[in-house]
């Protein structure tokens, strides 16, 4: 597959022979990884019926809003809600 070299690249779509494995992808995924930052996430998708790979870089949001006991919360944590009108 392709090596991909620029940081500076927002998105990128393959072309894919009809031969190509989907497990044969990985490398290419994993590259395109490793050159984003932390202030992107990477969306990726395949298009069967045209046989190409997309990829993106989508920035992260800047703010987050969501915090627990006055701490903001990661990604990982999870928050209980209760509603007022649960009788527990």
């Amino acid at each position: 597959m392709k090596k991909i070299d620029d940081k500076k690249i927002k998105g990128i779509s393959i072309e894919l022979d009809k031969s190509i494995k989907l497990n044969e992808l990985d490398d290419t995924i994993l590259d395109f990884k490793e050159k984003t930052d932390d202030k992107h996430d990477l969306d990726v998708s395949v298009d069967i019926v045209n046989s190409t790979l997309h990829m993106k870089r989508v920035k992260k949001p800047y703010l987050k809003l969501a915090t627990k006991d006055g701490e903001k919360i990661e990604e990982i944590e999870e928050i209980l809600v209760k509603h007022i009108d649960a009788e527990d």
